[in-house]
């Protein structure tokens, strides 16, 4: 049984928690320790928990987190991974999801459907890295990769503009959305590294999406649903009845909207805020936070994941500041190890903690706004 949060906890971190924060060097070593465990020196990053599968994702995250670590090489590495084997040799090309083992024990591409979370990662993360270490070639590639998220994954469907989770998802009578996958804070640097197309138009329609899923206090869930025909939100479809709760996919968008407030002072995501605000209620009760929720707020598991922790950490720290320092010590300080911040097959909660902190603490920064 988890302990409920001690004001012992709190005053371990002192009167002044940016004093407590982690510096530069702890989170570059933090970087070091994971790539030792998840990243080849080819620059593939390996996923443990998928048998050893490989996925745009994970690439992403750690073509941002090189860039944040100032470690050009690995990010060379892992972005010359991508472009051979996800992107099949072309930098502009969406890359494929999943690269693992296959059935004849060939290893390659597995699904070629793209994500349009990660794509949207790898060309912020060049646009940071062409800034951070003047490589405007970086920056070519990554309006190369512009051009074609929104050519084949930015759609006119539901009276807006949208961001699709891949260019299946308003293929059929239904149209799907991830609210996980909207990121107004890379949208702003998009519009400016990328004049010819108006990403500053995905904007107003995400945030009013967001506010009415999230109306009355309640938490946004991972997946969506609704009519091609009129725009109703329909139920999802049986095999996935578990997307309308708040879970793996939903618990990274206080993160996406923290970065929101950090890097460009968005109003509407820090109200949205809120909404996460209310989750250290439970915290401070019990000392854990449920892993998947209903959108109410009610625990559909007995567990939590360091990700969620993670995800929540920069929001609490804009909304509900008073906690955000006990949250790093209390759940993510103590998964401080060999292989980063937990085990060596968590792969997912790894990079989420790292990003999380990251962003808590100052050392996350964007293209128009680096060091």
């Amino acid at each position: 049984m988890r302990q409920a949060v001690t004001v012992g906890a709190l005053m371990f971190l002192g009167t002044n928690p940016a004093e407590r924060r982690p510096n530069e060097r702890a989170l570059r070593g933090a970087w070091e320790d994971y790539a030792r465990s998840f990243v080849q020196a080819d620059g593939r990053v390996i996923d443990p928990s998928s048998e050893g599968a490989s996925t745009s994702e994970g690439q992403a995250y750690a073509m941002v987190r090189a860039v944040w670590a100032n470690d050009e090489k690995r990010f060379d590495s892992v972005r010359t991974w991508t472009r051979n084997n996800l992107q099949r040799g072309d930098p502009a090309r969406l890359p494929a999801w999943k690269w693992g083992k296959r059935a004849d024990g060939s290893w390659g591409i597995l699904d070629e459907n793209p994500a349009s979370d990660a794509d949207q990662l790898i060309a912020w993360s060049l646009l940071i890295a062409a800034e951070r270490w003047l490589r405007p070639e970086l920056a070519d590639e990554a309006r190369g990769l512009l051009a074609r998220i929104w050519q084949e994954e930015v759609a006119e469907v539901l009276g807006g503009r949208w961001l699709l989770p891949g260019p299946w998802a308003a293929a059929g009578r239904t149209v799907v959305l991830n609210p996980s996958y909207f990121m107004p804070f890379a949208w702003r640097d998009f519009a400016v590294a990328d004049p010819e197309r108006d990403w500053q138009s995905l904007i107003d329609p995400a945030y009013t999406m967001l506010a009415s899923l999230m109306a009355a206090g309640r938490l946004p869930p991972d997946w969506v649903y609704f009519s091609a025909e009129d725009g109703v939100r329909e139920a999802p479809p049986p095999e996935r009845a578990d997307a309308d709760h708040y879970g793996y996919e939903a618990m990274r968008i206080p993160w996406n909207l923290a970065a929101d407030v950090i890097f460009h002072d968005e109003s509407r995501a820090r109200h949205l805020l809120v909404n996460f605000a209310d989750l250290g209620r439970g915290w401070r009760r019990s000392g854990l936070i449920p892993a998947r929720m209903r959108v109410d707020g009610e625990p559909m598991e007995a567990y939590e994941h360091p990700a969620l922790y993670g995800a929540l950490l920069p929001a609490w720290g804009l909304v509900r500041p008073e906690d955000a320092p006990a949250l790093y010590a209390n759940e993510l300080m103590p998964l401080r190890s060999a292989h980063g911040y937990g085990g060596a097959r968590e792969y997912y909660g790894q990079n989420w903690v790292w990003l999380g902190i990251a962003l808590w603490s100052g050392q996350a920064f964007t293209p128009h706004g680096g060091r």
